[in-house]
C-alpha cells in the first residue's frame, strides 16, 4: 500500500508539469522598462542575454508590451546568434496576438516571440544552440514603448510557445497557471496519500488516516466532475487532462483503499484485544 501511495505521488507530480520550462527571467534597473523614439536610430537594443543556457530547439522570449502614440508599425525583435552559422530572427510584425506588431497606443498585452531551430543541421544530428539572444525594439517614427516580465522559456521538440502558456478567451485558467496548480496540488496530495500509506502500514492516527482517505475520494470525485465539465465546455487540453487525470487515480485509488484502510485498523485492534486477554 506504502509502495502504491508514493508512486499515486510521483504520477500525479510528473503528469501535471507543463511543457514550458523558464529558463531565466530578465531584470531591469527599473520595471518597467521604458523606451522612446530616438531620432536617427529606428532599432534599439533592449536586452542582451549571453550564453542563455538554452537546451531545446524551441524557445520564446515572452513578457509583456505596453506602447503609447507609435507612428507607423513598430515591433520587438529577438534575435538567435548561432556563431559561424549566423543570426536569425524573430518579429512581431502579425496583424494581431502575441506576435502582433507596435502601432497606434495598447494598455498592457503579452508578446511571445518564438524561435524553432531545424533539427538535424548539425554534423552529429542534434539541432544547433544559440551563443547569445538579444532582443530589440524597431520603432519607424514618434512613440514610447514599455516592456516588463520578460523571460526566456523553452519546449519540447515540436511545441507552440504561441499556444503553450496563453490564456484564451473562454478558458478558466492560463496553461502557466494551470502547470503551476497542477504541480503543487499533485504533489501535495500524493504526499499525503505517502503519509496515509506509512501511518497505516503502522497501524496509527486511525482518524486521520480514514478521515483523510475521505476526503482525498472527495476530491477525487470533485476533479473529476471539473474535468467532465470542461471537456463539455470545449475547455483545452491544459484545463481538462489535469482534471479528469487526478480524478480518475484518486477515485480508483481510494475509493478501494478507504474500506482496506478501515478493515485494517479493525484487525490490528482485534489483534491487540486478544494479547491483553492473554
Amino acid at each position: 500500500m506504502k509502495t502504491l501511495l508514493i508512486s499515486l505521488s510521483l504520477l500525479l507530480l510528473s503528469a501535471s508539469l507543463q511543457a514550458e520550462e523558464l529558463v531565466s527571467a530578465v531584470t531591469f534597473a527599473e520595471e518597467p522598462l521604458t523606451i522612446s523614439a530616438m531620432p536617427g536610430e529606428q532599432l534599439q537594443l533592449l536586452i542582451e542575454l549571453p550564453d542563455p543556457g538554452i537546451s531545446s530547439p524551441v524557445y520564446a522570449l515572452k513578457g509583456m508590451v505596453r506602447y503609447a502614440d507609435v507612428q507607423g508599425n513598430g515591433f520587438l525583435q529577438l534575435d538567435s546568434h548561432f556563431g559561424a552559422a549566423g543570426t536569425f530572427f524573430s518579429k512581431s510584425l502579425a496583424a494581431a496576438g502575441p506576435r502582433g506588431k507596435l502601432s497606434g497606443s495598447s494598455d498592457w498585452r503579452p508578446f511571445v516571440l518564438p524561435f524553432y531551430a531545424n533539427s538535424g543541421d548539425q554534423a552529429d544530428g542534434t539541432s544547433p544552440l544559440p551563443e547569445k539572444l538579444s532582443l530589440s525594439l524597431f520603432l519607424p517614427g514618434s512613440g514610447t514603448v514599455s516592456v516588463a516580465e520578460v523571460g526566456l522559456y523553452q519546449y519540447a521538440s515540436g511545441e507552440d510557445p504561441l499556444r503553450l502558456g496563453m490564456q484564451t478567451t473562454g478558458q478558466w485558467f492560463g496553461n502557466s497557471t494551470a502547470g503551476l496548480l497542477g504541480g503543487l496540488g499533485g504533489g501535495l496530495i500524493g504526499l499525503w496519500g505517502a503519509l496515509i500509506g506509512i501511518l497505516s502500514s503502522r497501524g496509527k492516527a486511525r482518524r486521520f488516516v480514514l478521515g483523510s482517505a475521505n476526503a482525498l475520494f472527495v476530491i477525487g470525485i470533485a476533479s473529476l466532475v471539473g474535468g467532465v465539465a470542461a471537456l463539455a465546455t470545449t475547455q483545452p487540453y491544459a484545463v481538462y487532462y489535469p482534471l479528469l487525470l487526478i480524478g480518475i487515480i484518486l477515485v480508483a485509488v481510494f475509493g478501494k483503499m478507504r474500506g482496506r484502510l478501515s478493515a485494517r485498523y479493525e484487525q490490528l485492534e482485534l489483534k491487540q484485544m486478544q494479547s491483553m486477554d492473554v
